[in-house]
């Protein structure tokens, strides 16, 4: 599980005759993996308050998240959501649309290129634009080390929550000391962002939640709280954003007629710089997306931590054993879906998607802790595979080996994504 998650996952499905959940033991842990959507909607809606998100794997995410939306629970998530909760309104997220699409426009790339590493600058530069209101050419080669300091953390805490026998990160490892490093210029970035804008708010989120206040208790955040929710913002809006992107256009390159129908959807536009309205006339750019994260889902798993004893079908769910819903799994079903591995847009569109089952299709998660961001990070991904697909054609390059899954944290190609980009 730790070093082949997916096709460990695809196997204990498989060997026991594509069941809606199978029992997973992991060492000293007792899993129960589901993924029909009445099981999913028993963990994350009817029976929510018996499913924690205090497993290990939350525990070791605290130590680069903190408090933030993802990790916290109880009332300090309450009062977080509910003070968040304005920054994501439409007309607040309509606002951002110029600077995602600007983002996008600006970029060149190279005729053959990892479109990944290519995407994961590009949305980091969106995002610190968007959260911080921070251009990439505000302070130079900042955008690179905060880039490089995200990859790390990411990399070590997925570490942290798939090794069991890894050391205490007091122990003076190599690894540990540049995962340390990492963290310091996270906060150190943050830090400065809250206290600049404490003096020149903007119309970036930070800006939005520095003035938000508690509806109840008329308070704000602290600026501890500011700094979670921050880095939660930061690489949710960059990394999960530059896996979708990185896997549309490789999977547009795989499908070239579906590509071709997407740039004459896109074409009806005219080349001009997008706005938030015309999201509504992106609508087949719109179904690349939601099936790509149908495939690809950037949080692939999620764990919760059984408060007391439970029944998830046939299965009894012990106090203080986890439960696992994986969207990967659950977008896979074959019992749910028509050819689930296979990559049709269509299934998305009016006549069909109103076939799909509530909580088969959970990319953002579902229930109380359904994504605040959703509607953010679908907008910005349309937007800017829009932007970018108006001008650039994308193509496999001949011998290229196709990209291998990894599952860390966030469900990205393990070498990167090398495709040619060609002018229309």
């Amino acid at each position: 599980m730790r070093l082949r998650p997916l096709q460990t996952i695809d196997n204990a499905f498989a060997v026991h005759g594509q069941p809606d959940a199978v029992r997973l033991h992991l060492g000293p842990y007792d899993a129960t993996l589901v993924r029909h959507p009445d099981l999913v909607r028993r963990i994350l809606v009817d029976n929510v308050a018996n499913y924690s998100k205090q497993t290990r794997g939350y525990l070791k995410a605290k130590i680069v998240l903190g408090e933030g939306l993802v990790t916290s629970e109880g009332e300090l998530w309450t009062r977080q959501r509910r003070i968040a909760a304005p920054a994501f309104h439409r007309q607040r997220i309509a606002a951002l649309a110029g600077t995602i699409t600007a983002g996008a426009r600006a970029y060149r790339p190279s005729e053959q290129t990892d479109v990944f590493a290519d995407m994961m600058r590009v949305t980091l530069s969106v995002a610190l634009s968007t959260l911080f209101g921070s251009k990439s050419d505000d302070r130079p080669g900042e955008i690179e080390q905060v880039s490089r300091a995200v990859t790390v953390c990411l990399e070590r805490t997925n570490d942290l929550i798939t090794n069991l026998l890894a050391p205490p990160l007091w122990v003076p490892l190599p690894s540990y000391i540049r995962f340390k490093k990492a963290l310091a210029i996270l906060d150190g970035f943050c830090f400065r962002m809250v206290e600049q804008k404490r003096d020149r708010p903007g119309d970036d989120l930070l800006s939005m939640l520095l003035a938000a206040r508690d509806e109840v208790t008329g308070e704000g955040m602290s600026d501890r709280q500011l700094r979670d929710e921050a880095v939660t913002i930061l690489i949710a809006g960059h990394e999960t954003t530059a896996c979708v992107l990185s896997w549309a256009m490789w999977l547009l390159a795989k499908h070239p007629h579906v590509q071709e129908r997407m740039h004459q959807e896109i074409s009806l536009l005219g080349d001009r710089e997008l706005a938030f309205e015309d999201t509504a006339l992106l609508t087949y750019t719109r179904q690349v997306i939601d099936e790509t994260m149908r495939l690809y889902p950037p949080a692939w798993m999620t764990g919760r931590y059984a408060v007391n004893d439970d029944v998830l079908g046939k299965y009894k769910i012990r106090k203080g054993s986890f439960a696992l819903v994986s969207p990967y799994s659950s977008h896979r079903h074959p019992g749910i879906w028509d050819r689930p591995t296979e990559f049709d847009p269509d299934r998305f569109g009016p006549e069909r998607a109103s076939t799909i089952p509530k909580y088969a299709y959970i990319p953002f998660g579902a229930g109380p802790r359904f994504c605040i961001g959703a509607n953010l990070a679908t907008m910005q991904s349309t937007l800017m595979l829009a932007t970018i697909a108006m001008k650039y054609r994308f193509e496999l390059i001949a011998g290229e080996p196709d990209p291998v899954p990894w599952a860390m944290i966030t469900l990205r190609p393990r070498t990167g994504i090398r495709l040619s980009l060609r002018s229309w």
